[in-house]
């Protein structure tokens, strides 16, 4: 089947939107540009030779599930029988699971526009691409992160990466990789700048090996004798053979040091800055600016959200350690963060599995206001008059209004409509209307083109099985008009069943705990 496009991302003028494994460009008019695919992902082209090809390099690949009338060893292709013709068979599905697909799991752009920044969920990569201005993507780097990320912020000076994974912790890498090894010290001089706090651990590569390796309980055997105090020849190669077996295993214990260092430490520039005890599940950064401090500078705070309930207030480099207050009041997992734009700083909007959008207050940790979204849900969604629970997918601010006035909108799993709200002078939010949707919407994003004052672009699951669509919305005098993005790239097109499929792209909603104890 074909993929559904999944996430979109304007940068630089460009609108980047992820399908699978690949990531397509498209113009202000969107009309597509370019597209970077994945290295494993090969498209299902058939071979131009018919005999048999050279063993690729590199590992074998993963062995496919076989049913009736296929060979393992065939790679899914018909298996002839002695007349010449295809024996009768079921291919199956899909190739490999879902979870072992490196699928793009989150989309992310620079304030500048020169950069964009993809996740890929199965190898826990972070990508880092530069953009040419001209909707061409160059590739950067690619590193590979000790556990799986969920999410990913930019500091405001485009320098530094914020990564949150799914074990709890916040690692800051540099946009642009260094060979330096004092590049992660320009970036986070922790240990010189506290004196109070214990700093956190680093794992920047270091020349040490392993403490537990490195400094043995016990000390290494050492021979007594040596050559002038041994007289016959068979005590001479009995010291020789010590000595060999002595050079051998100190020679082992390097290499088990060697690769336990290389296990433990990802060869790049990386630091932990903090950990929450429960999954991560969103970050952003904060900035306000001091009037009271000495240098007259902006702050900037690390935001995160966990499944636990809990938002955290961190502060930022090089003191991410300190908690600044947390953001209490949530009933169920946060999922989505998101800063208010327009000089409006300092309001947060949180959304996730309860039935309101919170409004916070974030410095002080203060709750301006709720908005409801299960209740609009209900009332504004046809055949969703019985739902009982929600999970905020999507939160995004708009400085589109008149005066101090703030647009968002919220995208709720696995329902086909688009919530929008406002966010008035005083902080409080205002349910506007209910838009509807040809299909679940998976991202929202807003685009600037030339003649349209409010344009967005909205990633929709289709209805139809064999198809994938982005949906536009142009704001007029009437209201919200849709269309349809036409002449799509070809592509997407993988062996993965529906379930499957679905499993990837609604995983909101698994962050919500077991209500056995309820």
């Amino acid at each position: 089947m074909r993929l559904p496009y999944h996430l979109v991302k304007g940068c630089g003028g460009f609108v980047f939107a992820a399908q699978g494994c690949q990531i397509h460009s498209f113009s202000s008019g969107l009309e597509h540009v370019s597209t970077w695919r994945h290295p494993e992902d090969k498209p299902n082209e058939p071979s131009a030779e018919p005999q048999s090809s050279p063993a690729p390099e590199g590992p074998p690949t993963k062995r496919r599930k076989v049913e009736d009338g296929q060979d393992s060893a065939s790679n899914g292709q018909p298996v002839e029988s002695a007349n010449g013709k295809p024996k009768s068979r079921k291919v199956a599905q899909y190739d490999c699971p879902a979870n072992e697909r490196p699928f793009i799991q989150g989309l992310y752009a620079t304030t500048d526009g020169r950069h964009l920044i993809a996740i890929t969920g199965s190898d826990k990569t972070i990508w880092v691409f530069e953009h040419d201005g001209a909707g061409n993507l160059k590739q950067l780097s690619q590193r590979a992160m000790p556990k799986r990320p969920c999410a990913l912020t930019i500091t405001t000076g485009n320098r530094t990466i914020l990564s949150a994974d799914k074990f709890g912790d916040v690692f800051a890498l540099p946009l642009l990789p260094s060979s330096t090894p004092e590049s992660i010290e320009t970036l986070t001089t922790i240990t010189t700048t506290t004196t109070t706090q214990s700093p956190p651990r680093s794992t920047t590569p270091s020349t040490q090996p392993p403490s537990r390796s490195a400094t043995p309980s016990a000390k290494p055997f050492k021979p007594q004798a040596d050559p002038l105090t041994v007289h016959t020849g068979r005590n001479l190669k009995a010291l020789e053979a010590q000595k060999t077996s002595l050079a051998r295993r100190e020679a082992i214990l390097r290499e088990q040091q060697q690769q336990a260092a290389a296990a433990n430490r990802p060869p790049f520039d990386h630091t932990l800055l903090l950990g929450h005890v429960s999954m991560l599940t969103a970050i952003c950064v904060g900035t306000t600016f001091s009037a009271a401090s000495s240098d007259g500078r902006r702050r900037e705070y690390i935001i995160t959200a966990d499944r636990d309930e809990h938002i955290r207030v961190s502060r930022g480099m090089p003191q991410a350690h300190v908690i600044e207050g947390f953001c209490l009041g949530h009933e169920d997992f946060v999922s989505r963060l998101c800063v208010a734009p327009g000089g409006r700083a300092e309001v947060l909007i949180a959304g996730g599995g309860d039935d309101d959008l919170f409004v916070w207050d974030w410095l002080r940790g203060r709750l301006l206001g709720r908005a409801g979204v299960l209740e609009h849900v209900r009332k504004g969604v046809a055949g969703q008059e019985a739902a009982g629970k929600v999970a905020v997918t999507r939160v995004l601010a708009c400085g589109w209004e008149e005066g101090a006035r703030v647009a968002v909108f919220v995208v709720v799993e696995r329902v086909p409509a688009l919530l929008h709200y406002e966010l008035l002078e005083d902080n409080t939010l205002q349910h506007r209307e209910t838009i509807p949707l040809p299909g679940d919407p998976l991202d929202v994003e807003a685009i600037e083109t030339p003649g349209a004052t409010a344009r967005l672009l909205v990633a929709v699951y289709p209805t139809e099985q064999d198809g994938s669509s982005l949906i536009t919305l142009d704001k007029d005098e009437a209201g919200w008009r849709q269309g349809r993005v036409e002449n799509l790239p070809a592509g997407g097109d993988v062996k993965i069943g529906h379930e499957e499929l679905q499993k990837i792209l609604y995983s909101t909603e698994s962050l919500r705990k077991s209500s056995d104890f309820d």
